[in-house]
């Protein structure tokens, strides 16, 4: 999810950020709506983490449901294609 895809449902985003990073209260990032490095500087001062942490953190928690995305659709090729494209096909179904 891209940073600005985030703030456009920020009501419910800001609720998942909070759950990510439990130190920090809705109410705490509210106002910095759109604000990347300032979100960044509250999650490293309440988790004990650095600045350039907290910003790497939060991106890859930004990130997560893009990832999700893409394992979705990696499972969901057609088993028996993913099966017959294998160097190791022979082994899947042993011929008799």
């Amino acid at each position: 999810m891209a940073w600005t895809k985030l703030t456009e449902n920020w009501c419910e985003n800001l609720q998942a950020i909070a759950r990510r990073f439990p130190h920090v209260s809705a109410q705490m990032l509210d106002p910095l709506k759109g604000e990347l490095m300032e979100i960044s500087r509250v999650i490293a001062q309440t988790h004990d983490l650095s600045e350039p942490e907290a910003r790497e953190e939060l991106e890859n928690f930004i990130d997560l449901p893009s990832l999700a995305r893409e394992a979705v659709d990696f499972r969901s090729h057609d088993a028996a294609t993913i099966a017959a494209t294998s160097p190791h096909k022979d082994l899947h179904h042993p011929r008799s």
